[in-house]
């Protein structure tokens, strides 16, 4: 298990960053003199790489050593941050670099992660599967959406160069946590060449479309990422002061943090509570939660409320998210992990981006309020259709 902790360890760290960089970001675009508009462009920026980059680097997964692909992926962060300090030192306020950076950090954020997922399988064993999801996942959620975000938001107010300097220090962890892992499963796998990569991506492509569950869940998850990316790329403009919300940066930061608390309280019941409710029924409610997340800023403008609803649609969301990825795992072998996770994230977060930009588009000409509310019903009525919840066990073969 020591290979399993020192990939905690290293997920845990890589996944702090994220929380504070998400966080950072969005306020140094505000802090620089972006509109809402280009805003959610820093933020999109930062998923697009799911969109077009992930089938490509989910076949890199699957070819090359995993491992060595999260310390490369935090290398890249690493090197960015440094630009990102030095480009905030020489007061170069300029909203085009951050969509850069943005982009390099999704990048190396997609290798990182699809890596990640994929490690698990060979360093834990079929039984303790889903118990070392369930600890990843409560990992990175109290990284990523608790601690994260509320350190970068009480830390910006102060020195933003002390969270550009804990975000390299995570990243470099990160790097030098991760274990060693054995070489790709592949059998002798063929020369590179244009016609054998796209005969690669067609496998992973083609396990997901062809397996009635993984295709609906798919479709469910980007849906639900679609109206979560609008969310996230308009929060910001709506809570930080002169926004609606009037908050601090570092008020700010605690709001985004009732998303960590929720999915920490959730991540530490799921399997308990998804046994009890049955596998079908946990997703369900789970669907349920991630809506009630997304909706909350158009439900209220009492700052107590929304935090209480964002905090108790997580923990119930989180339900979701843990029976998903679990369910996926363990019904893909491992020498299409790779190709299957890009091609499921293609879809489920590729989304986001498109999400953000259209969000941003409907907030200048309707308000920010309404979009919350409107993407969130759309959202809810087509996983409704989609019925996620629904599924009949088949494995997935090369």
């Amino acid at each position: 298990m020591i290979k399993f902790h020192r990939l905690w360890v290293s997920t845990a760290s890589s996944n702090f960053g994220d929380g504070l960089l998400r966080v950072l970001l969005p306020l140094l675009a505000l802090a620089w003199g972006a509109t809402g508009f280009e805003v959610s462009l820093v933020v999109a920026s930062s998923y697009l790489p799911w969109l077009f980059g992930s089938l490509l680097i989910g076949l890199f997964v699957d070819r090359l050593n995993r491992s060595t692909i999260i310390r490369a992926a935090n290398a890249i962060r690493v090197l960015a941050t440094f630009t990102l300090l030095a480009v905030t030192a020489a007061d170069l306020e300029n909203v085009a670099l951050l969509v850069t950076l943005s982009l390099v950090y999704g990048v190396a954020e997609v290798a990182a992660d699809l890596s990640s997922q994929s490690v698990v399988s060979q360093v834990v064993k079929d039984e303790q599967m889903e118990n070392a999801y369930g600890r990843i996942s409560l990992s990175q959620v109290v990284a990523n959406t608790l601690a994260g975000p509320a350190v970068a938001g009480l830390l910006f107010a102060q020195t933003q160069a002390t969270v550009i300097g804990l975000i390299c220090t995570c990243y470099a962890i990160a790097a030098l946590a991760v274990p060693a892992t054995p070489d790709s499963d592949q059998d002798s796998p063929e020369p590179w060449s244009p016609r054998q990569i796209w005969r690669e991506l067609r496998v992973g492509v083609a396990a997901v479309t062809s397996n009635s569950w993984l295709r609906r869940a798919a479709l469910s998850v980007g849906v639900m990422n679609f109206a979560s990316g609008a969310n996230a790329a308009l929060l910001v403009t709506y809570a930080v002061s002169p926004g609606p919300l009037q908050l601090t940066t570092g008020e700010y930061g605690l709001l985004l943090s009732a998303l960590g608390i929720g999915s920490m309280i959730g991540s530490a019941v799921a399997d308990r509570v998804s046994r009890l409710l049955g596998e079908s029924h946990a997703v369900a409610v789970g669907v349920g939660g991630l809506l009630t997340t997304i909706a909350a800023p158009g439900l209220s403008d009492n700052v107590w409320i929304i935090a209480l609803l964002m905090t108790a649609g997580s923990a119930v969301g989180t339900l979701f998210g843990v029976k998903v990825i679990s369910m996926r795992q363990r019904s893909v072998p491992n020498e299409l992990l790779g190709r299957v996770n890009s091609a499921f994230q293609f879809v489920g977060i590729g989304s986001a981006p498109l999400g953000a930009v259209v969000g941003g588009l409907m907030a200048s000409m309707v308000g920010i309020r309404p979009v919350f509310l409107c993407l969130s019903a759309v959202a809810a009525l087509t996983v409704v259709l989609l019925r996620p919840w629904h599924r009949k066990p088949a494995a997935v073969t090369a």
